[in-house]
Parts: C-alpha cells; sequence; structure tokens
C-alpha cells in the first residue's frame, strides 16, 4: 500500500520562519528553515503556495 504525500500549503516566510497549513488544522503551523528544507525535499510533503512570497536561499 502506497502511501500518499501530506498537502501542505506555505501561508508565509519571514527571516527564516515559515508557517505552513496542514490540512487538518485550523491553525498554520511555525518551522524553521532548517525543517522547512527538510520538509521540502521529503516525499511525505507536498508543497503548494497561497500566494505568499517565499524567498529562496541557495547556500550549499
Amino acid at each position: 500500500m502506497k502511501k500518499e504525500p501530506i498537502k501542505v500549503k506555505i501561508v508565509s516566510q519571514n527571516e527564516g520562519v515559515y508557517q505552513i497549513q496542514f490540512p487538518n488544522l485550523k491553525i498554520p503551523v511555525k518551522v524553521n528553515e532548517n525543517l522547512f528544507c527538510k520538509m521540502l525535499h521529503s516525499p511525505d510533503y507536498q508543497f503548494s503556495s497561497t500566494n505568499a512570497r517565499v524567498k529562496q536561499n541557495y547556500s550549499a
């Protein structure tokens, strides 16, 4: 049985803190940049945006 990814919406981003909305929660959850990057590259989550301005940091 294949597990479907959780559809998460990016609400906002400010100074390395991201607010993301899970489908089963009424309020957004704040995560730091490190956790956000791990979630972004994980096959367990599928991200979409709600017209939020998200600044991409591409550091090696």
